[in-house]
């Protein structure tokens, strides 16, 4: 069993009141407060070891939120009204912007020493330290809701009305169910970083920023600033700007006009107050591949079950591509930024990206049982493992396994329509291009990182 941590979540520092001893924060913390909400962790750790953890658990929120926005986005027609499909579109740039978040975390964590984190919560698993339970659903008023209350800034600018409804929706009309403000987390770990007693500055590893850390132009991000916020970080003062652009961002504070806050907060806004007039598409909450026997007594994954065989192929091929983006991503970030295939490993994991867009449209046309007319959607589902090997051989004898499950999977197909035929001509020119590089690398037997 792992040692489990809480935390108090508290207005104005560790040194201020408690807002509440539960491990989760109440139901009314996202209403605006004088005072920024922050937390602290219980029991106490060494403040390397707490930033370490902490920004362990910011990289799995930043990868949990883009995965739950990307699947919101995709549950939006592309031939809808116009206002949708920029809705469809916005959503998408706010779910780019938390992979290029996730990102600069890994390379906040490069900084102090501490190792790199892809892990992201599972359904149905449920940690205190995440806005809101796991939960991949169709657009609608109540997920729009807690997207707002958990990217909420401590003193909304917006009509308290409409703060007051978003509480209510977010936090289960009364049922105490909570939501976790994200900016209480970067509120915690900006006090960390600005101390240098807690982290003194021989603590920092500024050598990272030319060798190992993620480069902002290698991953299509600003090289200066924003709207994708990733920099490499040399120093306290460039560590505490980069976490502040990331909080900020979200949160729509200091002067960030387009924020993930005041996006939800427009669709919200103008969302149909009726549940019959949604423009979403018809798509399951918590899709998934399970098996009958294995989650029959759960309603979400009994409901969400994809049983179509044409569905179902999909949707393994989704998850599997899924994975192989994570494996091309963390080697990337486990190579020296000089090393030959550094740079083709990240655009190996773009490639993945473009995979994952196109078959998660496509599963949205898809037919998620053969008796009724409802639709499939992208699973998302975590492999195994997200255990990568140590040696350099041994992971790119990974790759060649993944990339070689992939044709297989793809070639089982069989006859397709044309629609899905499209798709799958665009996946098959992805793996033929994974395979060319994987071949180029297979003498790269080396035991060095």
């Amino acid at each position: 069993m792992r040692h489990h941590v809480n935390v108090l979540f508290r207005r104005g520092g560790p040194g201020g009141g408690p807002v509440t001893s539960s491990p989760m924060a109440v139901a009314a913390a996202p209403v605006a407060t004088a005072d920024q909400l922050t937390l602290e962790v219980v029991p106490p750790m060494s403040p390397r070891d707490e930033a370490i953890f902490l920004l362990h658990t910011a990289a799995e929120i930043e990868h949990v939120l883009m995965v739950q926005y990307l699947y919101a986005a995709w549950s939006l027609p592309q031939d809808g009204p116009a206002v949708v499909g920029r809705w469809r579109r916005e959503i998408l740039q706010i779910a780019r912007e938390e992979m290029a978040h996730f990102a600069s975390i890994q390379n906040l964590l490069r900084l102090i020493g501490g190792p790199l984190n892809f892990d992201r919560e599972d359904f149905p698993f449920r940690t205190e330290f995440y806005p809101f339970p796991f939960r991949l659903e169709p657009l609608c008023r109540v997920s729009l809701a807690r997207y707002i209350a958990a990217e909420m800034p401590a003193e909304p600018d917006v009509d308290p009305s409409l703060i007051d409804e978003v509480v209510r929706l977010a936090t289960g009309e009364g049922s105490g169910q909570p939501v976790n403000r994200v900016g209480a987390l970067y509120n915690r770990l900006t006090t960390l970083f600005s101390d240098d007693q807690k982290l003194p500055d021989g603590l920092f590893r500024p050598d990272t920023a030319d060798d190992i850390q993620a480069p902002p132009a290698r991953y299509r991000a600003d090289v200066g600033r924003g709207p994708l916020y990733l920099r490499t970080v040399r120093d306290r003062d460039e560590a505490l700007s980069l976490l502040a652009d990331i909080a900020n961002q979200g949160e729509g504070e200091e002067n960030m006009p387009r924020s993930h806050f005041l996006i939800f907060v427009d669709i919200f806004d103008a969302w149909p107050a009726s549940d019959e007039d949604t423009p979403s598409l018809d798509v399951p909450t918590h899709p998934n591949t399970t098996s009958a026997g294995s989650g029959a007594d759960d309603a979400d994954l009994a409901a969400g079950r994809i049983t179509h065989p044409r569905a179902g192929a999909w949707a393994s091929i989704f998850n599997h591509h899924y994975r192989m983006l994570l494996s091309w991503l963390q080697h990337a970030l486990l190579r020296r930024t000089r090393d030959p295939a550094s740079s083709g490993l990240s655009l190996r994991a773009f490639a993945e990206m473009l995979v994952l867009s196109d078959v998660g449209d496509l599963l949205t046309t898809l037919p998620r049982t053969e008796d009724d007319g409802r639709r499939a959607g992208a699973p998302f589902e975590l492999p195994y493992s997200l255990a990568f090997p140590d040696l350099p051989g041994d992971r790119w004898d990974c790759h060649r396994e993944l990339v070689a499950g992939a044709r297989a999977q793809i070639d089982a197909l069989g006859a397709v329509n044309e629609t899905e035929e499209t798709v799958r001509q665009r996946v098959l020119s992805s793996i033929a291009a994974a395979e060319t590089f994987v071949a180029e690398h297979a003498s790269d037997r080396g035991d060095k990182p």
